[in-house]
């Protein structure tokens, strides 16, 4: 727990540092998150011209929609190779923990590095990575071999784009202006390294957080880490780093894998509102949970005098004082209990 406070600590020094040099933090972040808004309302659109621009240079992109194809992918650019690092990068993690996989002991001399894409870009067919250290940045640039790992979730529709983008990320996720290290680049042979390049594009559930529009500003966070500002995840034991899953992580793993059967994750989450101010978007994360809370429970009204009656729920539904106001009450209730009413229920 002291690690983490002082970490934490650190980490709050450096962010408002750096804030402090930025004239409009909400304006800023609002541009953000309409280019990321464009992204998620056009995503076919912008995925076909990213594959379009990556075989203009005779390269190709190796679509994984679903967890057979990306381990046949996987396992046909591993094959021929004994000494493989598996970077812990975003991307990263969240296949191998899709795949379940069993990452081999990193080695110090790799001759294949698989790195994940912070962002690749449409309109040019490059991607952006970033590197945990400089050793991470040695070895790539020393590998035979670099699979590139990006999920659907990772896309610029324009270049141009990518200076905001990777400075609001590395503001909110180091404290820092920007990156230590970092490789822009692009799929297949090129000139400068050795190694040839192959670039992996995941789906593994990304997909499911678009289907309701309500919820799709947090597609936005998945190529998003959170930095170390959470006290829930200091109190967990330690576990296989690439297993696991912070507050964060949880939160939007329920969306990716079923509402309804990651109901408790929605229900005892009451801190997002304080997350908020860590986000490099402008998403309201506590309004989010609100409208999960709403679905989860537009499904399961027995009855509205069952509702009342509930033991867990009396005390507040039934405070005369608190909710004199039938309008006020009636909007405090469908967000967080029962869902929206019919308009002949009061």
């Amino acid at each position: 727990m002291e690690k983490f406070s002082d970490n934490n600590r650190a980490y709050l020094i450096r962010l408002n540092e750096s804030l402090s040099k930025i004239n409009d933090l909400e304006l800023v972040k609002k541009r953000l998150t309409y280019i990321r808004w464009k992204v998620a309302e056009n995503l076919d659109k912008l995925l076909f011209e990213f594959e379009t621009n990556v075989k203009k240079t005779d390269a190709n992109v190796l679509w994984c929609p679903d967890i057979a194809t990306t381990i046949g992918s996987l396992n046909k650019h591993l094959k021929p190779f004994s000494k493989i690092n598996f970077f812990k990068h975003n991307a990263v993690k969240h296949m191998v923990r899709e795949l379940d996989m069993k990452v081999p002991e990193p080695s110090e001399n790799p001759e294949v590095v698989v790195i994940g894409a912070k962002f690749i870009l449409a309109n040019t067919g490059n991607f952006y990575s970033i590197f945990n250290s400089f050793e991470e940045y040695e070895q790539m640039l020393s590998a035979k071999k670099i699979i590139v790992i990006a999920g659907i979730d990772s896309v610029l529709a324009l270049q141009s784009e990518l200076y905001l983008a990777k400075q609001l990320y590395s503001i909110f996720e180091t404290g820092n202006l920007h990156y230590q290290t970092e490789l822009l680049s692009r799929p297949g042979q090129v000139r400068g390294l050795n190694a040839e390049i192959t670039l992996l594009l995941t789906d593994l559930n990304k997909n499911k957080l678009l289907d309701l529009p309500q919820h799709r500003p947090l597609f936005s966070l998945l190529n998003f880490d959170l930095p170390p500002v959470c006290p829930a995840d200091s109190l967990k034991p330690s576990l296989d780093p690439w297993i696991e899953i912070n507050t964060f992580e949880s939160f939007l793993n329920a969306f990716m894998d079923d509402l309804n059967k990651n109901a408790s994750v929605i229900n005892s989450n009451y801190g997002f509102n304080i997350l908020n101010q860590y986000l490099p978007y402008d998403i309201d994360l506590y309004d989010q949970v609100l409208d999960a809370r709403s679905i989860l429970h537009q499904t399961d009204k027995v009855s509205i005098l069952n509702k009342f009656v509930d033991s867990d729920r009396s005390a507040l539904a039934l405070n005369a004082k608190k909710f004199a106001d039938q309008e006020k009450f009636h909007k405090y209730a469908e967000r967080n209990f029962f869902g929206i009413f019919n308009s002949s229920t009061f």
